[in-house]
């Protein structure tokens, strides 16, 4: 017997179209072909991060031949940690790498003034650069009232409160005040007050990130962005702690909406 399966990812124009488009796979470059199939199970490879995809089986043997109904699939999000390396020296990262947290031990003297310093970035950025394709992760706020939560380019200053370059693009609360900055220019928003996780959603090809209560479901800002370099998922803590969740589907609520905000 001689299953063929035909995948095709599918844009944000599809996703309530279940029913596969006319001529989605009439072609044949569409299909891929597993000889001598012995299992009632395959693995497809090399599918994108974050995607929805159309699947279709079609088996063929001497009999005859016959398709399945369209069924759908989505991947998860490509999971990333924090790299400690990366760390600034007053915060502690994690034995699993996906908590970072303000070193209290450290002096307080000082401490209000040096948040403001250019020196004093207190961050960390995620283990893994992003070059296409669309990717979702979330921040749960633990009792921090001082961070930031972004994406920034390889080549953004290292030292610098980020958003203070045109490097980087990221979501801050400082105590009662939140605002979204990128190249020092800032826009308030207002999230709910009780604002405990922060969804990240980054379509690099499409050129935006965007950001989310993740609990309440509230869009709160949107960056378009042409990208020209690969970027990064950066975190500053000026207290208390960030817990990062990767390698998350997108949610349900999102498709078709991000790119129209």
């Amino acid at each position: 017997m001689l299953l063929l399966v035909s995948f095709k990812k599918i844009s944000c124009f599809y996703i309530t179209a279940f029913p596969l488009p006319p001529g989605l796979c009439n072609s044949l470059e569409s299909w891929m072909i597993v000889p001598n199939i012995k299992q009632n199970h395959y693995t497809v490879h090399g599918l994108q991060s974050g995607t929805k995809y159309i699947f279709v089986v079609k088996a063929i043997n001497q009999a005859g031949s016959r398709s399945s109904e369209p069924g759908t699939l989505k991947t998860n999000s490509q999971p990333f940690k924090l790299d400690p390396k990366s760390a600034h020296k007053k915060l502690k990262v994690s034995h699993d790498n996906l908590t970072v947290e303000r070193d209290e031990t450290t002096s307080k003297k000082g401490h209000s003034q040096d948040r403001f310093s250019s020196q004093s970035s207190y961050g960390v950025v995620g283990n893994v650069y992003i070059d296409s394709g669309r990717h979702y992760w979330e921040a749960l706020i633990g009792g921090s009232t001082w961070y930031a939560i972004g994406i920034a380019y390889k080549s953004a200053p290292k030292h610098e409160w980020i958003g203070k370059n045109s490097a980087s693009w990221v979501l801050c609360r400082c105590n009662n005040s939140w605002v979204v900055r990128h190249n020092s220019k800032e826009l308030a928003i207002e999230p709910s007050p009780h604002l405990r996780r922060v969804g990240v959603l980054l379509d690099y090809d499409a050129g935006y990130v965007a950001f989310y209560d993740a609990v309440g479901s509230q869009h709160l800002h949107t960056f378009h962005v042409s990208f020209v370099q690969p970027v990064c998922p950066v975190f500053n803590v000026w207290n208390k702690c960030l817990t990062i969740l990767t390698g998350l589907p997108i949610p349900d609520h999102l498709e078709g909406l991000e790119s129209n905000n």
